[in-house]
């Protein structure tokens, strides 16, 4: 317990100033089910952002299957797990990414964190506090599906980005998860990326299918981000464990990421307390 106290001491005399002049942003990103590309998404709006002079930390929140430091050709000696098992501070893990990106590493398979107890949770919560300092975004890659876990996240975050594909499934799926964040929090905002999409007009038959759903049964609408392209340079980028939007930024996907993050610059507000309204929400007990 000395050791850590002393680490984040030496840590905190370190520390930026806090970004309290104009505020940040908290996005979740989610999808209703796996195989969506969610992932890739994270990481092209991640890179997309800092191009654009933003400073933006990356969580992993994929607790059980984590792969964004794969996706990125990264190692990890330390993640996640040393964090909430008290042996880490969070700042101690940090990965420094392409364009001065920060990521915050998960574990892949140990499933009896995609349910955290309340130290767990104070100490993750206590670690964002402290590297959220200086940062414009904390992009929040959080697991596929409808889990306690994930619901938590979404809910904590200032805005829920929803991805999909044009396949029937995908589109089940997201409406279901559309459906439970939206009755806890009608007013939540939500938005929502096609991916993987043929071309536009696939993608917008897809929106338009998405958004019938939502305006008959839930009476909303949810905020359209627009579509990625199916991109081979997507493929080759993965397979080179590098981002589309690095080895490729004239691809029509990094493009596609570069417009989106445009977007959610300008039109997603500045929240003066954002992260500390994150952190509040996410140390909240559920009823």
């Amino acid at each position: 317990m000395n050791d850590q106290a002393n680490r984040l001491r030496a840590l905190s005399r370190n520390q930026p100033a806090p970004n309290t002049l104009f505020g940040s942003r908290v996005m979740a990103i989610a999808s209703g089910k796996g195989g969506v590309g969610k992932t890739n998404v994270v990481a092209g709006l991640a890179m997309s952002l800092a191009q654009m002079g933003q400073r933006v930390v990356v969580l992993d929140a994929d607790f059980g299957l984590a792969n964004l430091d794969i996706l990125l050709g990264m190692s990890p000696q330390w993640t996640l797990e040393h964090v909430l098992r008290g042996e880490k501070l969070l700042e101690e893990i940090l990965l420094d990414g392409p364009f001065g990106i920060r990521i915050i590493p998960a574990s892949s398979g140990i499933q009896e964190l995609t349910r955290l107890d309340a130290a767990a949770e104070l100490r993750l919560v206590q670690g964002l506090q402290r590297v959220s300092q200086g940062i414009d975004w904390l992009l929040i890659d959080t697991a596929a599906g409808i889990h306690d876990s994930v619901i938590k996240l979404l809910m904590a975050a200032q805005e829920v980005l929803l991805v999909t594909t044009p396949e029937p499934t995908a589109l089940v799926d997201a409406y279901a998860m559309v459906k439970t964040v939206h009755l806890r929090d009608p007013h939540k905002p939500l938005w929502l990326l096609v991916n993987n999409a043929q071309n536009g007009e696939e993608a917008e038959e897809t929106i338009e299918q998405l958004q019938a759903a939502t305006r008959r049964f839930l009476s909303r609408d949810l905020q359209v981000l627009g579509m990625v392209p199916t991109d081979p340079f997507m493929l080759q980028a993965v397979r080179q464990q590098r981002c589309v939007a690095d080895l490729y930024p004239q691809a029509p996907s990094a493009q596609a990421f570069l417009a989106a993050a445009q977007q959610l610059q300008q039109k997603i507000p500045l929240q003066k307390e954002g992260f500390a309204a994150f952190w509040k929400g996410l140390s909240v007990e559920e009823p």
